[in-house]
């Protein structure tokens, strides 16, 4: 179950002027990903309105990955723990109340789809069977972001889902299970 705001809506047309070397660009690359212009200018709309319209707002930077690492593996885990404690209740509060007004099961499983998708968490599988979750993060960053994502994941789970979540973290991936209420 990926959650998105794609899911099959309806479509409206929409036609805009772009400069002859923006079209060059947006060929070049829909050709690389063997999809059309047209499906690759929505999902960058996607992007922007899913994502960049909202975290502009709180400051998101974006560096390279190998940078990121560079500083996971600088940082001291008792630290990171401290720190995605603290952020899994004040920025999961922040971040869901302004993206989709309430915080619930849903929201919270569309936020952590949506940040996966483009904050580059990691791949997201979510699997619900009746009232049985389990989500599974796929990342490259290494034990100490499963660590983080263990870490922060349960404290936004059980402060504002309400449910206790039960983790299995390896070097590059995490997955936690609940029964929602």
């Amino acid at each position: 179950m990926k959650l998105s705001a794609r899911q099959k809506k309806k479509t409206v047309l929409r036609t805009v002027r772009i400069s002859e070397e923006l079209d060059a660009i947006l060929e070049k690359d829909a050709k690389s990903q063997r999809i059309s212009v047209n499906a690759l200018i929505s999902s960058i709309m996607a992007k922007y309105a899913e994502w960049d319209r909202f975290t502009g707002r709180f400051g998101h930077i974006s560096i390279p990955t190998t940078l990121f690492r560079a500083f996971l593996d600088l940082t001291d885990e008792n630290a990171l723990a401290t720190v995605a404690e603290r952020f899994g209740v004040e920025l999961t509060k922040q971040m869901i109340s302004f993206w989709f007004k309430k915080i619930s099961i849903e929201t919270l499983l569309q936020f952590a789809s949506i940040a996966c998708e483009y904050a580059k968490v990691g791949e997201i599988e979510i699997q619900k069977e009746d009232r049985d979750y389990t989500i599974t993060i796929y990342h490259e960053y290494g034990k100490k972001w499963s660590t983080f994502l263990a870490r922060y994941t349960d404290k936004a789970w059980r402060t504002y889902g309400k449910v206790i979540p039960q983790f299995d973290c390896t070097e590059n991936t995490v997955t936690y299970r609940f029964q929602a209420p």
